[in-house]
């Protein structure tokens, strides 16, 4: 074996050396054999571990180290790459949320234009319906004043009105007048009031503009169709009372196209001015215009056909309870106890109890007239004419313009008379005919209002 010198190598002695290793006591003993002899070392393992683990660390820093080294420009792509990303998706998101806030306020502002458009629509919608309120509530005081007058025949003579008497037995007749009805054609819609403060936003109790708008809206429709109904209600009611007075009239054997209204009273408040035709609703016109103009040719109609009713002797002459105590006709005189004939009817009543017109008219006759004493006739025009005999006073003079129910004198018992009564005449173109058809027909126009 060759004397190892000084170039011998750890190699060549780990190889020739006969190694043992052994593991007394917790230890590690490395032997080998040497130029003079076998030689030991023993290592425990805690120096062992002292000396591997920062061998071990100073080994991995080194790998990492070599490891940056060579994939550095890859690291550092990457993490710019993933930066990059990150960057991309933040303003991805940030321009998602500003297109998001852009929409919403879009939808605002188109909210808010609808909101301020609907508000403009009902505040218009309101003074449109306040201006028709007007206008309705005027057609029913209209259509409220044109009641027949057989409906109130003796307008300001309630306070004079005699209690009814018993009849004696005999032929007394007693003519008495429905009761006084009110209109079945009352309008029960209560018009809702349009009232500013009603609609204003500031006072409608739902919690939302547009709930307050829709709310409003509602009410308005309200008004609207109770305006269309009242309307409807007035037309109906018009309608129905010419219709009524024209059948009277046809009863009564009158043409309605030759009757034209007389003068009324002097007490009758003036009107007038230029005849200015109704101009007739435009194509586009609203369902309301074209209602009222319907309302206002019937309310027209209606008030000619109630004017000429006026010069019509339906009313009643005398308060009170009717007596009829003689008709019309044949009937024995009572003077001569012979037959001869009555040309009118004659009422009971005590002396001094006021005697009305029957219709409108003129007097053309104020005083003493043969066996009918004191005598005063109506002239109504169109050939009708009216008489009140036998009064105790007379408290009109020729001339004069009366109007139904107009007090013209006082029972009496003057002229060719047994005792206080009011003979009644009615006369056509001169000729007397029966006064209980006019009295009728006044009694059933008034029981139909």
């Amino acid at each position: 074996m060759p004397h190892p010198g000084p170039h011998y190598n750890r190699a060549q002695l780990a190889k020739d050396a006969n190694l043992r290793a052994q593991v007394p006591g917790g230890a590690l003993t490395l032997a080998w054999r040497g130029r003079s002899g076998t030689r030991t070392l023993s290592l425990s393992y805690a120096l062992i571990a002292l000396i591997a683990a920062p061998a071990a660390a100073l080994c991995l820093w080194g790998v990492a180290v070599t490891s940056y080294l060579a994939f550095k420009d890859d690291i550092i792509g990457g993490v710019m790459s993933r930066h990059a990303a990150v960057q991309h998706d933040y303003e991805e998101r940030i321009r998602q949320l500003r297109g998001q806030l852009d929409r919403v306020t879009s939808r605002q502002m188109v909210d808010q234009t609808e909101l301020e458009r609907r508000v403009d629509q009902v505040a218009r919608r309101q003074a449109l319906l306040e201006t028709r309120q007007a206008i309705v509530t005027a057609l029913k005081e209209t259509v409220g004043q044109g009641a027949s007058p057989a409906r109130s025949v003796l307008p300001g003579a309630r306070p004079e009105t005699v209690p009814a008497r018993p009849l004696p037995v005999g032929d007394t007749v007693r003519l008495t007048p429905p009761p006084e009805r009110q209109s079945r054609l009352e309008s029960r819609i209560t018009v809702a009031s349009v009232a500013p403060a009603t609609f204003a936003l500031a006072s409608a109790p739902a919690p939302g503009q547009t709930d307050r708008i829709e709310q409003i809206e509602r009410s308005l429709d309200t008004v609207e169709q109770n305006q269309q109904a009242l309307l409807q209600n007035l037309e109906t009611r018009a309608e129905r009372r010419a219709k009524r007075i024209r059948a009277m009239l046809a009863e009564l054997g009158l043409a309605e196209g030759r009757i034209a209204p007389v003068a009324q009273s002097r007490g009758t408040a003036g009107t007038g001015g230029p005849l200015i035709p109704l101009p007739a609703p435009a194509a586009d016109a609203s369902p309301f215009e074209r209602q009222v103009f319907r309302l206002q040719t019937v309310i027209r109609d209606h008030d000619r056909l109630t004017q000429l009713v006026d010069s019509i002797p339906v009313a009643r002459p005398h308060g009170g309870e009717l007596e009829l105590s003689s008709g019309f006709g044949a009937r024995l005189d009572p003077f001569l106890r012979t037959w001869a004939m009555h040309s009118g009817i004659d009422f009971r009543g005590a002396t001094g109890e006021p005697v009305f017109a029957a219709a409108s008219g003129r007097i053309v006759h104020a005083g003493p007239l043969g066996g009918y004493g004191l005598l005063v006739e109506v002239d109504h025009g169109n050939g009708l004419s009216s008489r009140y005999a036998h009064l105790s006073r007379i408290e009109v003079r020729e001339g004069d313009l009366v109007g139904v129910g107009q007090r013209v004198g006082r029972i009496g018992s003057t002229g060719r008379s047994t005792g206080p009564h009011l003979h009644y005449e009615t006369r056509i173109n001169g000729e007397a005919v029966d006064p209980m058809r006019f009295l009728r027909a006044g009694l059933r126009l008034a029981a139909t209002e």
